[in-house]
């Protein structure tokens, strides 16, 4: 029986099927190791942003350093504003003599207190009220969180803001005399004189203000980070902030003559009658006074607060000072 063989005719042909199947399998590989990679990337981003989120703690020492930083920095302007609103006379000689840093101490006994208290409640409820209410509409709740962070920080500003103002308005000659001229004058009290003024005048600016901040960093992070808006460096939240701050302060430019003038003046008299007496003496334009240096005082001073929030935040989300070198580039 003689055996027959059955040839077996192996081509280049017949091969390039198995390759191509080969060749397939390992672009699956490729793409899957990348999915993987980039599944770990995102996965890696999320966890550090969850170990990023500070405690209200941290935010109280943020906003105590930052709002500090921020009223030593602009406190020359801040005076002019307050002569101008009371009606300097001799003209700008009354509005930019010095001193230029009266009442600074009772200021910064005041203001950073206050910004503790009000952005160690902003952030504190913004994060409370986004974690409780996902799907609700994001600047109803920070203005919600806005609102209660100002009405906490009035109680610790007013009496400090009342120092300042008749020191600055050249009242007193120093804090100490102007404090004590007070509680002569009206008792404990009068360290609240002025107050409906001062949340009449800072709520609605906080409302605009810290909404308007959120609302352009999303804005900005859509169009130049990503959407990631932790990526938004501190000179660029400045800029913001600081468009944030003038905006906020030219439209409650009014409210702040009124609280001015009602903080200053030596009487009780009412909003409507502080209202009165400012259209009586100067008209419509009186509600005006000082709003260019209000206006620059509030965009420099939100400029100078937003910078030194960011960054401080940053820098401890970090747990370095990494920030330092990449702020600059």
């Amino acid at each position: 029986m003689t055996s027959s063989s059955i040839p077996i005719a192996l081509s280049n042909d017949s091969l390039a099927p198995s390759s191509s199947a080969a060749a397939a399998a390992v672009g699956v590989g490729s793409t899957a190791s990348k999915a993987v990679a980039g599944a770990g990337v995102a996965a890696s981003k999320s966890a550090s942003s969850a170990i990023a989120a500070l405690t209200w703690k941290q935010h109280i020492v943020i906003g105590g350093l930052a709002r500090g930083t921020a009223t030593l920095s602009m406190f020359p302007v801040d005076t002019m504003k307050t002569r101008l609103q009371m009606g300097a006379t001799n003209g700008m000689h009354s509005v930019l003599k010095p001193p230029y840093f009266a009442g600074y101490g009772a200021a910064i006994c005041s203001q950073i207190p206050y910004g503790m208290v009000v952005f160690g409640t902003y952030e504190t409820a913004k994060t409370a009220l986004i974690e409780k209410f996902p799907g609700a509409p994001k600047l109803g709740l920070y203005l919600s969180a806005a609102v209660l962070g100002d009405l906490m920080g009035s109680l610790v500003l007013t009496p400090g803001e009342i120092v300042k103002q008749q020191t600055q308005a050249g009242l007193y000659k120093t804090n100490t005399d102007a404090l004590r001229g007070i509680l002569a004058r009206r008792g404990a009290r009068g360290l609240y004189q002025g107050y409906f003024g001062l949340v009449a005048r800072d709520l609605p600016f906080r409302a605009l203000q810290l909404p308007m901040y959120e609302q352009f960093k999303d804005f900005f992070a859509a169009r130049y980070t990503n959407g990631v808006v932790d990526d938004i460096r501190p000179h660029q939240a400045a800029c913001i902030g600081a468009a944030a701050g003038m905006i906020s302060a030219g439209l409650t430019n009014p409210v702040d003559v009124i609280k001015t003038q009602m903080m200053v003046g030596k009487g009780d008299a009412s909003v409507l009658q502080v209202v009165r007496n400012v259209h009586t003496a100067r008209g419509i334009l009186g509600f005006a006074a000082g709003a260019p240096q209000r206006m620059g005082f509030l965009g420099g001073s939100s400029a100078v607060f937003f910078i030194v929030y960011e960054f401080a935040r940053g820098t401890m989300q970090d747990g370095s000072l990494s920030w330092t070198v990449e702020m600059m580039g």
